[in-house]
Order: C-alpha cells, then sequence, then structure tokens
C-alpha cells in the first residue's frame, strides 16, 4: 500500500523559513557568526532516535492505511542486531536510516515492517535496486515477505522513484513499495492535535531551509523552542522531540551557547523554575561529554599509573637480579680462589665450567666441596654431574 498525503501549504509554519522568528542581534552573542560552520547535518541519528521514540506514531503520520494493519496493543520488536546482519552500515552510510520491526497484525498473523530513511538530498537511480535487494535479503533471512516503506527526507520535488523492475527474456521481476516524501505531508491538522511526531517533520523542513545559514538556523531554533513551549506537549514528549530536534537542528558551539543564554533569557523573563525540555538535553550533551572525556582521562591517568607501576616492579624485579647476580659473582671468585689455592692457575675448561653456573646456592655448594675434590678434573666432573641431574 502506497501513503497517501496531498501536498499543501497548511504546517503550520508561516513563511519560506517556517517559523517567522523574531530578530535578534546575532552580533551581539557571537563576534562573526560568517566564520562560524554548521555542524554537518547527521540526520541519519536522529531520526534513528525518532523511530526508536515514536515508531507507531511516525507509521500513523506517514503510512496511516499500513498503521491499521498493525495492532499496536501488542508488543514490536525491534530487529537492529538482525538488520546489523543484512544490511551493514557499511551499505547504508550516513544518508540512511534504517529500522526493521516484527509486529502483530489485527487478524493476530505476525508481519515485518521493514522501514528506511532516504536522507541524501540528491536523487539516486539506485533506490529501486536497493529496495529489492534488501527485501529479498529480509525474505531470505525470515521466510518472510516484510512491509517496505520508503521515506523520501530530500527536499527535491521532482525526485518520486517507482518501483523496482528486472527482466531477463521472457522472466520479468518487480517490487512495489510504500513510499512517502516528508516535504508532501501536510502538518497542519497534526500539530494543531499536539503530535510529536508533526513537530519532529517540522523541524526537520527547517534544518533543510537553514541548511548553510547559520544566523538563520539560530533563529530558527529560538523561534521552534518557543512555539515547542506553547505546544501542549507534555514532559516526557517534550524532552523526546528536543532530543530528535536538536540534533537536526545543529549548531556550531559558539552559537549554541548563544541560544542557550537567550533562552535562559527568556525563561528568566516568564518566571520560569523548571529546567526547560532545551535545558535538559543540553544537560544531558554536556553530561554525556563529560562522562567521554572522564572516560578518556581516566584511561589516560590508568596508562600513567600503570607505566609508574611496571617502573617500580621493574626496579624491584631488577635489583633482585642484581643482587642475584653479585652473589653469583662472588661465590665465582671464591670458587676459583680455593681451586687456585689448592692446585695452582686454572685451565680454561676449569674457568668456562664456573662461568656458566648461574645458581648462587649451587656455587656455594661446589666451594665447600672443593676443599676437599682431589683434582681439577676430578672438580670439572662434579660440576658435569650436578648439571646433569634433573631438577627436583
Amino acid at each position: 500500500a502506497r501513503g497517501q498525503h496531498e501536498a499543501g501549504p497548511a504546517d503550520g509554519l508561516t513563511g519560506r523559513s517556517g517559523l517567522r522568528p523574531r530578530r535578534f542581534a546575532l552580533s551581539s552573542c557571537v563576534a562573526d557568526t560568517n566564520r562560524l560552520k554548521s555542524p554537518p547535518n547527521r540526520f541519519d541519528t536522529p531520526w534513528k532516535l525518532a523511530l526508536d521514540s515514536y515508531l507507531p506514531a511516525l507509521i500513523e503520520l506517514l503510512f496511516a492505511d499500513v498503521a491499521a494493519l498493525v495492532d499496536w496493543s501488542r508488543p514490536v520488536a525491534f530487529l537492529d542486531s538482525e538488520l546489523q546482519a543484512i544490511v551493514p552500515d557499511s551499505e547504508t552510510g550516513d544518508l540512511r536510516a534504517d529500522k526493521l520491526v516484527q509486529v502483530t497484525r489485527r487478524d493476530g498473523t505476525d508481519a515485518l515492517l521493514f522501514i528506511h530513511f532516504e536522507i541524501q538530498a540528491q536523487r539516486d537511480p539506485a533506490l529501486p535496486r536497493r529496495m529489492f535487494r534488501y527485501h529479498y535479503r529480509i525474505y531470505d533471512r525470515f521466510g518472510q515477505h516484510p512491509i517496505s516503506l520508503v521515506v523520501l527526507a530530500d527536499d527535491e520535488p521532482g525526485w518520486r522513484p517507482g518501483p523496482y523492475v528486472g527482466e531477463v527474456g521472457p522472466v520479468r521481476l518487480s517490487l512495489e513499495y510504500a513510499a512517502c516524501k516528508l516535504r508532501d505531508v501536510d502538518l497542519g491538522p497534526w500539530l494543531a492535535a499536539g503530535s510529536p511526531v508533526a513537530r519532529i517533520v517540522q523541524a526537520h523542513r527547517l534544518a533543510q531551509r537553514t541548511r548553510g545559514d547559520e544566523a538563520g538556523r539560530w533563529e530558527a531554533k529560538l523561534a521552534f523552542l518557543r512555539e515547542l513551549r506553547g505546544a501542549g506537549l507534555g514532559w516526557e514528549d517534550s524532552v523526546r522531540v528536543m532530543r530528535v530536534v536538536h540534533g537536526l537542528l545543529a549548531l556550531p558551539r559558539e552559537l549554541e551557547v548563544a541560544l542557550r543564554r537567550e533562552v535562559r533569557k527568556q525563561e528568566e523573563a516568564m518566571h520560569e523554575t523548571m529546567r526547560s525540555p532545551y535545558e535538559t538535553v543540553v544537560w544531558e550533551e554536556g553530561r554525556d561529554e563529560g562522562r567521554e572525556e572522564g572516560l578518556q582521562l581516566g584511561r589516560q591517568e590508568g596508562r600513567q599509573e600503570g607505566r609508574q607501576e611496571g617502573r617500580q616492579e621493574g626496579w624491584r624485579d631488577g635489583r633482585q637480579e642484581g643482587l642475584e647476580e653479585g652473589r653469583c659473582a662472588a661465590a665465582r671468585e671464591m670458587l676459583l680462589g680455593i681451586l687456585t689455592a689448592r692446585f695452582g692457575p686454572c685451565d680454561d675448561a676449569t674457568v668456562q665450567a664456573i662461568q656458566a653456573l648461574s645458581d648462587g646456592s649451587e656455587l656455594m655448594r661446589l666451594a665447600q666441596g672443593a676443599i676437599h675434590v682431589g683434582s681439577l678434573a676430578d672438580f670439572r666432573r662434579e660440576v658435569s654431574t650436578r648439571r646433569d641431574q634433573p631438577t627436583a
């Protein structure tokens, strides 16, 4: 089934840039906005978060006929690991966001929903073939045809990919998938009804319209926050929406700091005492960044402590080895002295046999026995015998 939507301006937005923001003197907040560049738009991460948080509502907004087939009162299983094995990240990249979920139809049978978000802004003639490839891989893995849904999140009105068709001689194979273009969705009724997902789509459109315009995005995000405050959403929904919107409307760090100051100023003027959804999300972001910095610092300190402990252990081991070598050297000198006193200068074979010994205790026992040995030859035989004896 195909998503049915009619294009129209009634989306709760005003003018080309969406919301009509009150103009602020950004130059008073940031010295030079022209040198600032927004972070690259990573729409995949925010939309994956939106799918995790609002899957049923998104399906209802974008694919009402498909949503009507599903019993949403039954558990929904996200098959992320299975999808990763079927469609690796190397194939999807940063321009797409995919979800595979198992749901229960109203007739009680299981069904698979495969939702594919196509985020890239340019035409991609390979999309139908890619959808066919994903479809048959899922079928091959589960033995069940998925309901394949495509969300076209680009802002190019003329791109409307059709079904996949493959023909070889008399053989013809085709796949039609349900497709919805975000720019076609009439958001007006949904915004008026307080739909959180409509706010997310609204923010996505703002992100597209302000791409490359940092000052315009700053003003649009501030106006969006002000409108979200009066949208009538509950606290949890407001925070969830803000987590997605914060990623969609990403700003350079300096502008984000300036935005936070302006939000605080407005909230103080309104005598707000509770932390706003925006402040909550920024706080979470700072906490996560702090945790990561702490982790990195902890790893660095751990490596430094490990090196220090290693040096200390090495010093102790080296000192012990040095003491043992010193005892062995003293024992060798004493042994050679006893043999020289009894038999005269030792020949090279005897000296080499003594130098080859590295056990201090053994050298001391040989020195004690050298007092009674009959000749240097007898001594060498004694050394050879001890060396050949198995160690207990």
